[in-house]
């Protein structure tokens, strides 16, 4: 029998030039960190089809997955048959996709810009009749109106230096920059054309490359770690997943409820606010508050007493939202305390910006899941199971009630 050669001085060998490769690139990254970011950037920007194809290819994936269902109860179950399925159920996803766009493109967006360029050309008016009310209202309260008409003075006086001194001078600019933002306006329609025929591919074929995937996983890893592996990866699935949906599906319905609510009470530039708050509303826990300040400036200027009412409104929206509606949507499943949603959204947020906000939630509670299975995998190991209480269960533990997986991973619907 052949003997296989041992010496703990390859070993040593080994590790000590990890730890200089780890070293170096460490090095390398602190003292190359522009040109690094340069390169990661342009990287990026190759790959934006791809990552927009991605994208909608999986908050498409359940669509597709049920309308293959559908079809298959209507299809023989035959090879051809179930072609035929697999390919309709793309097609009419693909079209789900394009009607959504359609509607949010022809009716939604030029209402909101017709409403922005009225606001705008009627800063003037409303100005004077905030004054009149002011005047009016305030008559009997001469300290208030005081410094009220006082700030007024100021804000309005600083938005006068700041359009002579600064926005004058660089309409120059700005119209020498209108070339270049054409440009980067149908660099960007291009890249979402072709990200929606990539996404159309993917979707096609999500049943080869999960199981290519899997295959990877299980060829380069130990069954238990690949095991492991493959539960945490559903785990992240399910968070995102439902997260995305969930909150996309809930903030249009906030939105839709806030245009209804307003039409009926007759607001001004009813659209406009209905569309910053249902966007706004996409981020956790400050969205409400962030579409909610705009909202109310732009109320104030046209009707004050309006305004209270609409801040009544969004607080009782945001209340019915945070209890009623969100749990409905998502489910419950992002297993974070108010705190950890807090501290997602603030770390994520100054680390991405806006993206980080909306997907700091979801990819905090995977990063709190692999943690606490560490944890408990350490505390087992050390003979401290009676530190875990009744109420630690197993993180990321399915339901009792789950489900169907064909919603959720592609390779279910094998």
């Amino acid at each position: 029998m052949k003997r296989r050669f041992r010496s703990p001085y390859i070993y040593a060998g080994i590790t000590a030039l990890a730890v200089l490769t780890v070293l170096l690139l460490l090095i390398y990254v602190m003292f190359r960190r522009s040109e690094l970011a340069a390169g990661i950037g342009v990287i990026l920007k190759i790959l934006q089809p791809f990552m927009i194809g991605g994208l909608l290819a999986y908050l498409l994936a359940p669509l597709c997955n049920r309308y293959e269902r559908w079809l298959k109860k209507i299809f023989p179950k035959t090879e051809f048959g179930e072609k035929i399925a697999c390919g309709g159920a793309v097609f009419f996803s693909a079209l789900t996709a394009l009607a959504i766009f359609g509607v949010l493109i022809l009716l939604i967006v030029p209402a909101t810009v017709s409403s922005i360029l009225s606001l705008i050309a009627n800063v003037p008016d409303y100005v004077r009749d905030f004054l009149s009310w002011a005047n009016e209202r305030l008559a009997d309260y001469p300290e208030v109106k005081k410094y009220l008409l006082n700030a007024f003075d100021v804000i309005y006086d600083k938005f006068d230096t700041w359009t002579q001194s600064e926005l004058m001078p660089s309409i120059d600019t700005i119209l020498s920059g209108v070339g270049t933002s054409i440009n980067v306006l149908v660099s960007l329609v291009l890249n979402m054309l072709i990200g929606f025929i990539i996404s159309i591919y993917l979707l096609n074929s999500r049943k080869i490359f999960s199981r290519q995937a899997k295959m990877t996983l299980y060829a380069f890893f130990r069954p238990k770690a690949a095991d492991m592996i493959f539960e945490e990866v559903k785990f992240a699935d399910r968070m995102f997943s439902g997260f995305l949906r969930g909150k996309i599906l809930d903030s249009a319905i906030v939105g839709m409820i806030c245009f209804i609510v307003l039409t009926i009470m007759k607001f001004p530039d009813v659209l406009l606010i209905s569309v910053i708050v249902g966007v706004t509303n996409i981020i956790p826990f400050f969205g409400p508050f962030i579409g909610a300040i705009p909202s109310a400036l732009i109320i104030f200027v046209m009707d004050p007493k309006k305004c209270i009412y609409f801040i009544i409104f969004i607080f009782i929206l945001q209340q019915f939202d945070g209890n009623i509606l969100g749990p409905k949507c998502m489910g419950n499943n992002i297993n974070l305390s108010a705190f950890w949603v807090l501290f997602a959204i603030i770390l994520f947020g100054k680390l991405w910006g806006f993206i980080g906000m909306f997907l700091g939630v979801p990819l905090f509670a995977v990063i709190y899941d692999i943690l606490k299975k560490i944890i408990y995998y350490r505390l087992r190991k050390n003979g401290k199971t009676d530190m875990l209480s009744a109420e630690d269960k197993p993180p990321s533990e399915p339901p009792q009630q789950v489900q169907k997986t064909d919603d959720a991973t592609p390779d279910a619907a094998e």
